[in-house]
């Protein structure tokens, strides 16, 4: 880092000539011409300029820097750091496996952490509202992102995202062994202000003392994170705050245990190792999982108003899930295969307070569309149904054997929207 210049990286610009094409210069040095001052957005505040540079990138904002004195620190006090390829101007091949040629990837990643260092090193680290690094890295980075987690930590920002495996999920080489994010540096860190942290690809260890430098997190999400669920429990016990909590492709997780007492949502995505979640959480309103069928036990969850069940695999019904729910009021069900009549009636109960049903089928309901009308008169307050259908041959089904549905088992009086999304394009009313 300390043999390349800031010039050269782009941080900032040493004069205003480095900011022109060469076929450029030839024409400011020739032509000379009386011109007035009109530059009025230099009069402007610096936290008024300081937030339109926040509006550009990195990049840009440091490139002010050549307009005149006035602008030039200006950059280096900007609130929100998105460090990723397109701010640092890098191409990167969208197609291309790591493993197929390591040493490009190994050039790119040195050259990508050289640039970030070189950002970090001139900002003056106050007033950052957010920090976002999006790139494919490693533990082989580790003292590295340590000093970035560090740096974002002590600049009091609110949002840090780190996300190591770049766009389209484009990852290291897969014997690369992965980040773990320092939750050490979080115990008694007085002072910390985030509220927000996203992590991607990285691991998580165990850390016996509580978490102080979480008191303040309000959103936690853990992207394909490698963390058991000791480590789950901990953090949520120190995160007093916490509202927002995701967890996807953590496939560690066996049984999960969510308890906390202001947790309001809760995700849970495609977690393959996972066999039961318990809940314990007083003001959780909404509760969202994709996955294999899982056991589901509901400790506390008396306010709970809106479900969402994503079953991907055949033979397993998503109604299996529910529970005693009694404030359920708005539910999201996807079906790989179609749905028994019997087992909808099985659960009449539940759907007594529904107002919103949306449907996600996978799979023709040619012949079990009466299936859905009976789903619907064990829900007799529902409004709103919402279809989303995959093919369109599913929605001409459902079209021919609708009504008959309708003639013989639901209220004339009920009142019902209906929406067909046609996943891979457009939708539609009826």
């Amino acid at each position: 880092m300390g043999s390349t210049s800031s010039t050269a990286l782009g941080w900032p610009p040493a004069t205003a000539d480095d900011c022109i094409p060469p076929k450029k210069r030839k024409t400011w040095c020739s032509v000379q011409q009386p011109v007035q001052n009109h530059d009025r957005i230099s009069t402007l505040p610096d936290d008024i300029l300081i937030k339109i540079l926040s509006l550009m990138t990195v990049k840009e904002a440091a490139v002010t820097a050549c307009l005149s004195t006035r602008w030039r620190h200006l950059w280096k006090n900007v609130d929100r750091l998105i460090l990723d390829v397109h701010t640092f101007g890098m191409q990167m091949p969208e197609n291309t496996n790591n493993n197929e040629n390591p040493d490009f990837w190994n050039q790119e990643a040195t050259k990508f952490v050289t640039k970030v260092n070189e950002v970090l090193r001139h900002h003056n680290g106050n007033g950052i509202k957010k920090v976002e690094v999006n790139f494919p890295l490693s533990s082989s980075h580790a003292s590295d992102l340590d000093r970035w987690v560090a740096f974002t930590a002590a600049s009091g920002s609110r949002t840090l995202n780190l996300i190591l495996s770049g766009h389209h999920g484009i990852i290291a080489t897969p014997d690369a062994e992965r980040y773990s994010f320092p939750l050490k540096h979080f115990v008694d860190l007085r002072g910390c202000q985030l509220r927000i942290l996203l992590l991607s690809m990285c691991s998580l260890e165990s850390v016996s003392a509580k978490l102080s430098g979480f008191s303040y997190l309000h959103c936690l999400s853990l992207h394909r994170v490698s963390v058991v669920d000791s480590v789950v429990l901990n953090i949520m016990s120190s995160c007093r705050a916490l509202h927002h909590f995701s967890l996807q492709r953590c496939h560690q997780l066996i049984t999960m245990r969510t308890s906390h007492a202001e947790l309001v949502y809760l995700e849970v995505r495609n977690c393959k190792s996972l066999i039961s979640i318990s809940i314990h959480a007083e003001r959780l309103e909404c509760f969202s999982y994709k996955g294999h069928k899982v056991d589901i036990e509901y400790e506390c969850a008396p306010i709970l108003h809106r479900l969402h069940v994503f079953f991907v695999k055949n033979n397993e019904c998503p109604l299996d899930f529910l529970g005693a729910l009694h404030k359920l009021r708005s539910l999201t069900l996807q079906f790989p295969t179609c749905l028994q009549v019997s087992r909808v009636l099985q659960h009449s109960k539940i759907f007594a307070g529904l107002k919103k049903i949306v449907l996600c089928l996978l799979t023709s309901w040619k012949t079990s569309i009466c299936s859905v009308a009976y789903l619907l008169k064990a829900a007799p307050l529902v409004e709103i149904l919402v279809l989303q259908v995959y093919k369109l041959r599913l929605l001409i089904d459902w079209v021919k054997t609708a009504r008959f549905g309708e003639r013989k088992i639901l209220s004339p009086m009920m009142v019902y929207i209906i929406w067909f999304f046609f996943w891979g394009g457009g939708g539609g009313q009826i």
